[in-house]
């Protein structure tokens, strides 16, 4: 630790600054930067990293409510809703980017005018309202309860997932949709017999076990902070890998990611 460092750690600069009746991060910033770094770097182009010296007071959490996050999009989009199918056309599909309220189009319906609670409970597309954060411990694709089985099965096996932050500055993988368990969903047996007099086929209307044990759960949270943009980006190959045909759905089907945590709010010490 240099000499400069030193002197930040034991709050002499905070003190000289309110001895004059001004505050870090209240128009008045003292930089751990040497003058001659910060010349060079802007001098060959490059945008330097500022260190300021004297930090921001820390915050705390004072509040947390545990809760959901959720946004839905109808598959196909915007086709006639009685008859419902259709073909997935191969491009993103973006979540969480619209808010309750917002045009029913922005995800997928031609049925919904504005959005609502059924669909999401984003207050604004794409960011966590100011003065709040949330802290995303698991995550799940569900479908509809009418959703049918093979549809599903469709989704589950063309559809990868992305997670994006900050207007693509940080990007994350995730896989293909099937390694997200919703749990929840329908399962049961059929309601018609076989040719043998048995019951029919087990039906499971679901992406995996419809239980709340069956979800991926995160070993450390993921932070999404105030005013921070991010999304859930499901992004479909438009064909299905087995025989590269159009992924084409029966009827009227809806993906549901959702995430859970806990909102929680800040205050300075």
């Amino acid at each position: 630790m240099n000499a400069r460092q030193e002197v930040a750690r034991e709050g002499m600069i905070a003190r000289f600054l309110d001895r004059h009746g001004l505050r870090p991060g209240g128009g008045i910033e003292i930089l751990e930067n040497d003058t001659e770094s910060l010349i060079h770097d802007l001098q060959a182009g490059r945008a330097p990293t500022i260190y300021r010296m004297a930090q921001r007071k820390k915050s705390k959490i004072v509040r947390k409510e545990e809760n959901f996050l959720w946004s839905t999009r109808r598959f196909p989009s915007l086709t006639n809703n009685t008859i419902g199918g259709g073909t997935v056309e191969k491009q993103d599909y973006p979540f969480f980017s619209s808010g309750v309220g917002d045009q029913g189009s922005a995800l997928g319906y031609s049925s919904i005018g504005n959005l609502t609670f059924l669909q999401t409970n984003m207050d604004k597309g794409g960011k966590i309202p100011t003065g709040r954060g949330f802290a995303l411990y698991e995550l799940a694709a569900s479908f509809n309860a009418e959703a049918s089985p093979g549809d599903i099965a469709q989704l589950l096996d063309t559809c990868e997932l992305r997670y994006s932050k900050n207007n693509d500055d940080f990007t994350l993988h995730m896989g293909p949709l099937r390694l997200w368990p919703g749990g929840t969903g329908v399962n049961g047996f059929a309601s018609v017999f076989d040719v043998s007099g048995g019951p029919g086929a087990q039906v499971f209307a679901e992406n995996g076990l419809p239980t709340m044990a069956a979800v991926r759960k995160f070993r450390q949270p993921r932070l999404l902070s105030a005013n921070e943009s991010f999304s859930y980006i499901v992004n479909c190959s438009g064909k299905r890998p087995r025989d590269n045909t159009d992924i084409t759905l029966s009827k009227f089907t809806e993906v549901c990611l959702w995430l859970f945590g806990f909102h929680y709010t800040r205050q300075s010490d």
